[in-house]
């Protein structure tokens, strides 16, 4: 696919690229600091792409990027989600932006892209509880990481024009601080599920009433920590893939190792 991948200079944003190159996918980097991305990327891996200049809060600009390299894909890895609630949420310029640039193009191009967004784990579906997030279990008066759930709002908004998928990881780590080129896609360990908690397995908390499950949730957390580079290859090789049982779905993630231990 050709993809247009917003985010390069961040933490997974910059491991897309190889992770992208290695599943034979053309990549278009859409940053704002060219110089930034040199000093994280290597430049074999850079040379590879195709380099765009811009804001990634400008959906005309956005827009006239996919057009013109004829992207039929989209990774937006770009942005920081507020943690409180009484932060302003600035990553939702981003995120509508993105968004709004990909619906205008998708109907441009005649054909619906296949977009990627970064979330967390607190957007997906509490463990048995369809349609309560993670952080709204305590209700809505201080739900953590709510930017994640106002970009759910904002992609299931448009699904009838985006293919997209939400990820939604816990703590993301690097395995190594270089980036470089990668002759063959290094594979990731990652379990998937959709719209809740990958392949969570309850313990006797989850008897305790009300508080039970959600000490539960919270003694897990670790276990779903992952690597930048799973992560990346995750989404590279879904969008390999064509058609993905993911399209239209908040994605929880897990090492498959981790899966099966308390």
């Amino acid at each position: 696919m050709k993809v247009l991948l917003l985010g390069a200079t961040g933490n997974i944003g910059s491991r897309l690229i190889p992770a992208l190159l290695a599943h034979k996918h053309s990549v278009v980097i859409f940053v704002r600091s060219e110089s930034k991305l040199q000093s994280l990327v290597d430049s074999a891996a850079i040379s590879k792409c195709t380099v765009v200049n811009g804001d990634a809060t400008n959906a005309r600009a956005i827009e006239t990027a996919i057009i013109d390299h004829q992207c039929n894909a989209l990774v937006n890895s770009a942005g920081v989600a507020a943690i409180f609630p009484w932060q302003n949420p600035t990553m939702q310029g981003i995120i509508n932006a993105v968004a709004t640039a990909a619906v205008e193009a998708s109907q441009k191009l005649g054909h619906p892209l296949r977009c990627w967004f970064l979330g967390g784990l607190t957007v997906l579906d509490f463990p048995g509880m369809p349609g309560t997030k993670v952080s709204a279990y305590w209700g809505q008066s201080f739900p953590l990481f709510k930017e994640h759930g106002l970009t759910f709002d904002c992609l299931a908004n448009k699904s009838e024009h985006l293919q997209w998928s939400l990820l939604a990881p816990s703590a993301m780590t690097p395995a190594s601080k270089e980036i470089t080129l990668l002759e063959t896609p290094r594979g990731n360990p990652l379990a998937a599920q959709n719209d809740t908690m990958a392949e969570f397995s309850p313990s006797f908390m989850t008897s305790v009433p009300f508080i039970g499950p959600y000490a539960d949730v919270v003694k897990s957390m670790t276990r779903y920590n992952t690597r930048l580079e799973d992560c990346a290859d995750f989404i590279a090789a879904d969008l390999a893939k064509g058609d993905s049982e993911h399209v239209g779905h908040r994605v929880g993630i897990i090492e498959s190792s981790k899966s099966k231990t308390q």
